[in-house]
C-alpha cells in the first residue's frame, strides 16, 4: 500500500507539471488560500475529503491547518486534523514543489464501541500548480507515524487564493 501512495504521487506530479507552462504566479508573503482536496486514505483503504488552509509567513515557510473525513471501508471511518508546516520552494514560474511536517490527530470509529484516537506526526511532500493568480492546484503525500494507525494519505485539491 505504501508503494501504491508513492506511485500516485509521482504520476500526479508528472501530469500536473504538464500544464506548467499556463502559470501565471507563485506564492508570496501574507497569502492565503482557503481550499477543498480530496484522496486517499491506506489505513482503512478508503477515500476522505478535506477542506485546508494555508498562511505563507515567507516565499519559503507557510502553515497548512487541514480538517477531513475519511470515508467508511472495512467497518472503520475517521475524522483528521493536522498542522503542517510546508518548505515551498520555486521550480518554475508558478510552480512549487514543497515538503512538509506536522502534527496530527486522528479519531477512528472501527465498529460499535471501537473507538482510537490517536496524535502524532506527519511527514510528507506536494506540489503546488498555480491556474491563475486566485487559483492553484494542490497535490500532496504524507505518512502520518501514530500509535496502530499509522498511514498514508494522498490527495488533490483545489484552492482559492487571496
Amino acid at each position: 500500500m505504501k508503494s501504491f501512495c508513492k506511485y500516485s504521487l509521482l504520476a500526479l506530479a508528472v501530469a500536473t507539471g504538464s500544464f506548467i507552462t499556463s502559470t501565471t504566479a507563485s506564492a508570496q508573503k501574507g497569502e492565503k488560500t482557503l481550499g477543498i482536496s480530496g484522496g486517499y486514505a491506506s489505513y482503512n483503504e478508503s477515500g476522505m475529503a478535506s477542506v485546508f488552509f494555508q498562511y505563507s509567513f515567507s516565499s519559503h515557510v507557510r502553515i497548512a491547518p487541514e480538517i477531513g473525513y475519511v470515508f467508511r471501508n472495512h467497518d472503520k471511518s475517521g475524522i483528521t486534523a493536522c498542522v503542517d508546516m510546508h518548505f515551498p520552494f520555486r521550480v518554475a514560474r508558478g510552480f512549487k514543489l514543497y515538503p512538509l511536517a506536522g502534527i496530527t490527530y486522528n479519531g477512528w470509529d472501527n465498529g460499535p464501541g471501537k473507538h482510537l484516537v490517536h496524535g502524532g506526526l506527519d511527514l510528507g511532500g506536494g506540489l503546488d500548480l498555480y491556474l491563475t493568480s486566485s487559483l492553484k492546484l494542490n497535490v500532496q503525500a504524507k505518512y502520518s507515524f501514530m500509535d496502530k494507525t499509522n498511514g498514508c494519505f494522498a490527495q488533490i485539491g483545489i484552492g482559492y487564493v487571496f
